[in-house]
């Protein structure tokens, strides 16, 4: 457990790192680069995404989550993942003119064709990048997260400056591409799982082929929701919209960056060793609420001056956007630890069954909502989620663990309390300023930090495990320090 603790805790710093770096890249390239070029890159980001999907056909998932894995395995993944990489590779490049004409996007054309390179370094990324979760090595990932984000932010931030426009997200991929891998094979030289071989590819397509679907569906559903949505409105409009959902999905992503990143290897761990999967999961789901719901509510009351203070006034339109998806936000607690837990205990054949359920509520009410304004499609997030929080979990208790809606009631009423205690001074503070248009600077950051001694402090008072958990890691982080300054003596 403790192993499993340390894991999440690295992880998820990495990730608070590695988003903090990225927030204040995204307030500087706001201010560089408009909606509507922007647009673009989200276009060719749901494009990269389905890419990377199919190339991968749950490799990474079977190298983690594998029961043992030998090297004749690991090659077997290896070689999978780099047939497909050279064949979907030229698919990218020649298909990239059409696409962008499809997606009456011209600039889409240039910007497929440059992000082809970090795409065929994935390769290589793949597999050393699941070694190390396996091996639990989540120090080292994040110091390669961590570097590679620097890297990406500074190639960004120096492209638009000299005016590269949208490309300039292209370029920064290929030097974060680079670096990364560069740091992987430092830090897990693996040379020999690169000699390709077909000796266990059956074992591997087993496993991965159910996985691959799962992933496939899962992106596809992601990427025909953006390309809905670019079919009925303008580029500016996507840009919008998307900048939107990244800001309310921010709290979410970031914590469940981390927990993810940990969870299938833990589920795994845990699933083969015989432990309690339902404490883990009940546990791991107080905890994330503890941490997620709080920052939404705030996100809620002081969306218009975050907004005007990250990204200008350009992006106001983002307001109400931001404010209705991370309302729906707040009902999806469970879904993101679902997904890790069915892989964990080899459940691929319900989790794609899963995936396909999904699918076919998403992508018709997307459709229409993309008709009626961004609005429509922000508000189109609530029964998406709603829906999506009942079947997942629906199929967990089926297929790996026995539960009731009663112990997840249990497992987030401390949450619950604590989230309220949380936005309760700061809705008064904007209550009192006139309404959240008239707050300032001075007064978000008051508001902000009431907003945190109250969060604190109702975790104390509930005896929230939460407050266990930073106590331990305080009392961790004290005894390196001490050992620092004050070292033990050496006797002779």
């Amino acid at each position: 457990m403790d192993k499993v603790r340390t894991a999440v805790i690295i992880a998820t710093a990495d990730k608070y790192v590695s988003t903090a770096i990225t927030l204040v890249t995204t307030a500087i390239i706001a201010r560089l680069i408009n909606p509507a070029e922007f647009g673009v890159t989200v276009l060719g980001g749901a494009v990269l995404l389905m890419a990377n999907t199919l190339r991968d056909v749950g490799t990474s998932s079977y190298i983690i989550q594998a029961q043992e894995l030998t090297l004749p395995k690991l090659r077997a993944a290896f070689t999978l993942n780099l047939f497909l990489t050279l064949t979907i590779l030229p698919c990218l490049v020649f298909a990239a003119p059409a696409l962008a004409s499809l997606l009456n996007s011209p600039g889409l054309d240039i910007y497929l064709k440059i992000c082809a390179i970090p795409f065929a370094v994935g390769a290589i990324v793949y597999p050393l990048h699941a070694l190390l979760a396996r091996d639990f090595a989540f120090g080292k990932l994040a110091i390669i997260n961590i570097t590679s984000t620097i890297f990406n932010s500074t190639a960004l931030i120096c492209a638009a400056i000299a005016g590269a426009s949208y490309l300039s997200f292209a370029f920064a991929q290929v030097v974060s591409a680079l670096v990364g891998t560069a740091l992987l094979i430092y830090f897990r030289p693996s040379f020999e799982i690169f000699r390709p071989s077909f000796s266990a590819w059956k074992t591997v397509l087993t496993f991965s082929l159910f996985s691959a679907f799962t992933g496939i569906v899962q992106r596809a559903t992601e990427v025909l929701s953006v390309v809905a949505v670019g079919a009925f409105m303008p580029p500016a409009m996507v840009g919008l919209l998307s900048r939107a959902s990244m800001i309310a999905q921010f709290p979410e992503r970031t914590v469940m960056a981390g927990v993810t990143a940990a969870a299938l290897p833990a589920f795994s761990e845990a699933a083969r060793e015989k432990g309690d999967l339902r404490k883990y999961y009940l546990a791991a789901l107080e905890r994330i609420s503890g941490l997620i719901w709080p920052c939404l509510a705030l996100m809620i009351v002081l969306a218009n001056p975050l907004i005007r203070l990250f990204l200008g006034n350009d992006w106001l339109e983002t307001i109400p956007l931001v404010q209705i998806i991370a309302g729906a936000l707040l009902l999806n607690f469970p879904p993101g630890l679902n997904y890790p837990i069915l892989l964990a205990v080899g459940a691929v054949r319900p989790a794609l069954l899963l995936a396909v359920l999904q699918a076919s509520v998403v992508l018709p009410v997307i459709t229409i909502s993309a008709q009626y304004g961004i609005q429509a499609v922000a508000w189109a997030t609530w029964p998406i989620v709603a829906i999506n929080v009942v079947m997942s979990t629906w199929f967990v208790q089926a297929n790996v663990i026995r539960f009731s809606w009663l112990d997840i009631g249990r497992a987030l009423s401390r949450s619950t309390i604590a989230t309220i205690a949380t936005v309760a001074g700061p809705i008064a503070i904007v209550y009192l300023a006139g309404g959240s248009a008239s707050i300032g600077l001075k007064e978000s950051v008051f508001a902000t930090g009431v907003g945190g001694v109250s969060w604190i402090g109702s975790l104390y008072l509930l005896k929230h495990p939460l407050h266990a958990e930073f106590a331990r890691i305080l009392k961790a982080i004290r005894r390196k320090i001490l050992r620092i300054l004050l070292p033990p003596f050496k006797t002779s």
